[in-house]
């Protein structure tokens, strides 16, 4: 009674060339799971994506005193470790916001750049105002009282006016975070933004702006009531 024929005789036969076939397909197999443990290998060693989260940027240039529309803003990703504090995370946590010091294009909007809002002062605007002395800044932090004289020489212009930001300090090149160029002559470059009334905003921007620049002026902080 002839057996069964056996499966693949060009594998499994006797002769010598089935049998060179047969360490051909061992060497194959070997080197395919061969390779196949190394990439679970480096597949596991292989170090994670970091997170990432989205950070709202400037889409352009955009200049100190401005309120945000939405074409002056974008979202990107960004690694987490990547985004600076205070980062903002979306257009509607910026769009009609002031920028208290100017943004350039691709720079992350972070909250100290904005404005903060005045829902306890009714009737003020947010003005930024360049100065004639820049170490007055040092003595008129945000939030505090400030008295606003011409750079010129003359009569206080508005008293009491609350300090919303200050502009950061300018590099040894002239530039600096949010200052776009130098001043008009005797002013350093660097200013604040201010809370002021329509009428002395009016005041300011009448009197106060040589040659159409920017105004110029010289702030003194307020003294404090006496108790």
């Amino acid at each position: 009674m002839k057996g069964r024929p056996l499966p693949f005789p060009a594998l499994t036969g006797p002769g010598r060339r089935a049998r060179w076939r047969r360490r051909a397909v061992r060497r194959v197999l070997s080197a395919t799971f061969l390779v196949g443990a190394v990439l679970l290998v480096v597949a596991t060693l292989r170090p994670a994506n970091p997170p990432s989260t989205r950070v709202l940027v400037a889409a352009r240039d955009v200049m100190a005193g401005a309120s945000l529309v939405a074409a002056d803003l974008e979202t990107r990703s960004l690694p987490a470790a990547a985004a600076p504090p205070g980062a903002l995370g979306g257009p509607a946590e910026a769009v009609g916001r002031v920028v208290a010091t100017g943004l350039t294009a691709g720079e992350a909007v972070t909250r100290s750049r904005l404005v903060p809002p005045l829902p306890e002062e009714p009737g003020t605007a947010a003005t930024h105002l360049l100065v004639a002395d820049e170490r007055a800044l040092d003595l008129a932090p945000p939030g505090s009282r400030v008295t606003i004289y011409p750079a010129t020489g003359g009569a206080a212009l508005a008293t009491g006016v609350r300090v919303l930001t200050v502009d950061p300090p300018v590099g040894p090149d002239g530039s600096g975070p949010g200052v776009l160029g130098r001043g008009p002559e005797g002013a350093t470059g660097r200013g604040l933004v201010v809370a002021l009334e329509a009428a002395a905003v009016r005041s300011v921007f009448t009197a106060l702006r040589p040659e159409g620049g920017p105004p110029v002026v010289l702030v003194v902080p307020t003294p404090s009531s006496p108790p």
